[in-house]
């Protein structure tokens, strides 16, 4: 084969077909696409342009709260059972035979007024003999001592002792008879008496209860986190099934050490009772007004975070961005706190998702409220505007 021969077959093999034309030029606009892809263009997009973000991208979605700078005292209401402001159960110290009853169950009674007699009769004739005795020995010490030193020391001091001994004699017989008479220790009402004349007493057994029903008393137990916020002489409301009309009422002890097996404290409510509305058993409802908490602001405790450089809240900002603020607590009442420093009314506090949060992020919100109506987020009805950094959305 000659030299032009091999020049010319040279030359034809690197001359594509038309198939083969189509098929490259598939492969380059493949390549196009994919650099335009890597770039972040759209289809359609003008040459340089970049996509926008989706409107609240990266932000938390969280309730929020506007804080309605409710102020004002606090309310604890309790159930309560009514109980006599003094009680005393009554008994014979000495027991024996009962000569008198002069009241009946139920009986109105003065202070030192005479329940009963028992046995006085033969505690008076012990202290007639102690009398006696003690007479005599006071004779014979007289005429002893004006002997003068005729008589012996010994037989001078012996007198002197029987002396002593008849009138610690006549001490205790006085103090017997008074026991056998049974008096009230203060003015009240005596309940369930359970004695009869004729019967014999047994030493130190009940006979009955004095009661004092005005004024009354009604005790209620209160948990350890509201006993703090209670003190002596605060007012109380009382509720009762038998007065349509709440009484009023002052607390007049609170027993400095919780019961052991409820660990809750007894918090006791004076009442006047002349009319005797109140009757010892009855079950009440107790509403403490607690005055330390006079205008504070009270808090839900799930509403605060707590970091390593203290408590506080998140407040959202007109631009829908979470902004971390400090507050200053006082006391706990219940599931409340109360906020002496960093929430101002028309503050919107972040109700859900705030633990979640950083000082500056954005946020959407999904619903909003009310804060707080006895201690809870009231929720509008109404679907809330979200509202983003990027502008605002319709949900």
């Amino acid at each position: 084969m000659s030299e032009n021969s091999r020049t010319q077959n040279a030359t034809n093999h690197f001359i594509p077909s038309p198939r083969g034309m189509r098929a490259a030029f598939g492969l380059m606009l493949l390549a196009s696409a994919a650099c335009g892809q890597s770039t972040g263009a759209p289809a359609g997009a003008p040459a340089g342009s970049t996509p926008k973000r989706a409107p609240g991208a990266g932000a938390t979605r969280v309730e929020v709260a506007t804080f309605e700078g409710a102020t004002g005292a606090d309310q604890l209401l309790r159930p309560g059972e009514v109980v006599g402001a003094r009680d005393a159960r009554l008994a014979a110290p000495l027991g024996g035979f009962v000569e008198q009853v002069m009241v009946k169950s139920g009986a109105t009674v003065k202070q030192n007024q005479v329940i009963a007699r028992i046995d006085s009769s033969t505690h008076a004739a012990q202290l007639g003999i102690a009398k006696v005795e003690l007479e005599d020995a006071k004779r014979e010490l007289a005429r002893i001592e004006s002997m003068g030193q005729a008589i012996a020391p010994a037989r001078l001091d012996a007198a002197r002792t029987r002396l002593s001994r008849a009138e610690a004699q006549q001490r205790l017989a006085s103090t017997q008879l008074d026991r056998a008479t049974i008096r009230a220790p203060f003015a009240g009402v005596i309940v369930d008496l359970k004695l009869e004349r004729g019967e014999v007493a047994a030493p130190g057994q009940p006979i009955g209860t004095l009661l004092q029903l005005d004024p009354i008393h009604v005790s209620v137990s209160v948990g350890g986190r509201d006993v703090g916020t209670l003190k002596v002489n605060d007012v109380a409301q009382v509720l009762s099934v038998s007065n349509a009309a709440p009484l009023e009422g002052r607390i007049v002890r609170i027993e400095p050490a919780a019961n052991l097996q409820t660990r809750t404290f007894i918090v006791e409510v004076a009442v006047a009772n002349k009319d005797r509305r109140l009757l010892p058993g009855m079950i009440a409802q107790v509403e403490f007004q607690r005055s330390d908490l006079q205008d504070s602001v009270l808090l839900p405790q799930d509403l605060l975070v707590t970091r390593r450089g203290g408590n506080g809240v998140f407040v959202v900002d007109a631009e829908a961005v979470a902004r971390w603020r400090p507050v200053t607590l006082g006391k706990i009442v219940g599931d409340q706190v109360a906020i002496e420093d960093g929430i101002s009314q028309g503050d919107r506090l972040v109700t859900v998702g705030h633990r979640s949060l950083s000082d500056g992020d954005p946020v959407i919100i999904g619903r909003e409220g009310t804060c707080c109506r006895d201690g809870r987020i009231v929720h509008d009805q109404k679907t809330a505007e979200v509202k983003t950094t990027a502008g605002r959305t319709k949900l």
